[in-house]
């Protein structure tokens, strides 16, 4: 709603092409620019600014149709904790449970610090304990 045909939200992170950098790059050190220097979502500016230079959004959900970036933690997205904002707005409805994240999952919002350790330990330790 904030920006003409979407924009991804910046609290899960989000991934520049090298041209849609150097785009953007270029673009704030034009004087002539009308992208936003301070103040505002930092996420939506950037949309905005980059749409002004023609870079458009690209999908990166997987084979099966699952995020590979969320704007909550894991334990909200795995338990369907979701605000009505997140449905309203997402472009690809939020799934729940197992089939809530794709395992190429990129990042997750609103994680401390501890639950980003447990993610590792459990994502790519695991196996050590094993073996």
């Amino acid at each position: 709603p904030y920006v003409p045909n979407g924009y991804h939200s910046g609290g899960a992170s989000y991934v520049l092409s090298r041209e849609a950098l150097r785009r953007f790059y270029l673009t704030n050190n034009d004087s002539k620019s009308q992208c936003q220097e301070d103040g505002g979502s930092e996420d939506i500016e950037i949309a905005k600014c980059l749409r002004n230079v023609g870079v458009l959004l690209g999908k990166s959900i997987d084979q099966h149709k699952h995020e590979r970036f969320h704007p909550l933690n894991l334990n909200d997205h795995f338990f369907g904790r979701v605000p009505d904002w997140l449905g309203q707005y997402a472009e690809n409805q939020p799934l729940f449970g197992y089939d809530c994240c794709s395992e190429e999952t990129i990042s997750f919002h609103y994680v401390s610090a501890d639950e980003q350790y447990k993610m590792d330990r459990i994502r790519y330790g695991a196996r050590s304990l094993i073996a």
